[in-house]
């Protein structure tokens, strides 16, 4: 059940009471990337999972700031806002910030005013891994290059092979407007 109008104002409780759901999820090494998220209890489709907390900071200094590895360039705890600011997990962050990416994820992230909350979307099982797609987006052509760079390990059937949003293919109207106007 999303969280989607001020009548579940109620249920955006302050982050450090969010903060006490923790303990039906645990951070553990995962087989997709690193350290993920993993359920330490069924969950039902649309409970919520978390907030996904952090430093707030504009896009200017998270770029500043960026790499923190310069062994691991591309690996960050940014969660883009879509106004110009991030979050930084990695400052004052929690456990959403090892939230790996699949490309059939089972949560979603939701903005209610500027804060982020982790729902799922599916029921999950005890010891299962959360995930959501994190949709990258990158200005420019997807070249093989780029989306290896940002290469997908979610073992999905399904799997883009890349945590890129995927490019939508314009129309050949959409491509040559010219051709809407002979009629």
């Amino acid at each position: 059940m999303p969280l989607t109008n001020t009548s579940d104002a109620p249920a955006l409780k302050p982050s450090n009471a969010i903060r006490d759901r923790s303990r039906r999820i645990a951070v553990r090494r995962s087989t997709v990337h690193g350290r993920g998220v993993f359920a330490t209890r069924e969950l039902a489709p649309g409970e919520l999972v978390c907030e996904y907390l952090g430093e707030r900071i504009p896009w200017d200094e998270a770029l500043r700031r960026h790499p923190r590895d310069p062994a691991h360039p591309d690996h960050t705890f940014y969660f883009d806002l879509g106004d110009g600011t991030v979050i930084d997990g990695a400052v004052g962050g929690n456990s959403a910030r090892w939230i790996n990416h699949a490309c059939r994820p089972n949560c979603e992230a939701e903005d209610h005013n500027g804060r982020i909350f982790i729902l799922t979307v599916q029921p999950i099982r005890a010891g299962e891994e959360l995930s959501i797609d994190y949709a990258l987006f990158v200005e420019g052509r997807h070249t093989r290059e780029l989306r290896q760079r940002y290469a997908c390990h979610c073992g999905s059937p399904e799997c883009r092979r890349t945590m890129l949003a995927e490019r939508r293919r314009r129309s050949a109207k959409a491509r040559n407007p010219c051709d809407a106007l002979q009629d």
